[in-house]
């Protein structure tokens, strides 16, 4: 059966429909809450909150970012991570704020700033707390591979790219008379879980894609994110048999 035209006026409606939910702004008090579609490492999105000011407008983020790290119990982080992010854009930053005073012709592009910076704030402690997680990780599973593999048939930090053109490097890349096995350490950090999902997604599209591998301290501990891993490969413990290491690998 055909499928009936659609009409650039219904399209128009649909494309329309879908950015004002993008945007969302309610009113609290003095000042009017921005939420914008730039999301923190959470999944929650980049909230400001705009004032009136004898200069035209304040913006700030609410705390925010702040509050993000404090459930993290990285707070102390806030000051050196906010004077940097509030640095690259031009703006201001307090114990937990950051913030900044414009005229009303510059508010856009303020409000823009103001979410991008918070966003960075968080996303720059997130990084570190990766990094500090899956290296621990990525340390135990290079010498484990270089032991099951052999030193000649493993490259560590290797590149390879996907169907999208874009490099991936892994943790360690084994090269086998099958073909290539990609390996690559996983934490328990959502920023984590995600790259290496779109990263197996993405070498998962080629014609001859290379066996993809996540390994992790702890199956149990990943929760409901064991099954977005295992979408496009293979889940192993650092901690297991040689064996399955190299059944994940066949």
């Amino acid at each position: 059966m055909a499928s009936l035209p659609i009409s650039e006026s219904a399209v128009r409606k649909a494309v329309e429909d879908a950015v004002s939910d993008l945007v969302r702004v309610s009113a609290w008090g003095e000042f009017a809450f921005v939420n914008l579609p730039i999301f923190m490492p959470s999944g929650a999105p980049a909230t400001v909150r705009v004032r009136a000011h004898r200069d035209g407008f304040e913006i700030d983020d609410g705390g925010f970012a702040y509050r993000e790290l404090e459930a993290l119990g990285f707070e102390r982080s806030f000051p050196s991570e906010a004077g940097k992010a509030a640095d690259a854009e031009e703006l201001q930053k307090d114990r937990r704020r950051i913030w900044v005073v414009v005229p009303g012709g510059e508010l856009m592009r303020a409000v823009c700033d103001v979410a991008l910076a918070s966003r960075n704030v968080v996303a720059a402690v997130y990084d570190r707390m990766i990094d500090a997680d899956a290296a621990e990780i990525e340390d135990y599973l290079q010498e484990r591979l270089f032991s099951v593999f052999g030193a000649d048939h493993v490259e560590p930090h290797e590149k390879v790219k996907g169907a999208s053109t874009k490099d991936w490097e892994f943790s360690g890349v084994v090269h086998l008379q099958s073909g290539l096995v990609v390996f690559q350490a996983v934490s328990n950090q959502a920023n984590s879980i995600n790259r290496a999902s779109t990263a197996f997604h993405d070498l998962r599209e080629l014609p001859n894609p290379p066996q993809r591998v996540a390994v992790v301290k702890d199956k149990a501990a990943l929760g409901a994110n064991l099954s977005i891993l295992s979408q496009a490969g293979r889940v192993i413990q650092g901690d297991q048999t040689d064996e399955v290491y190299r059944s994940a690998a066949a």
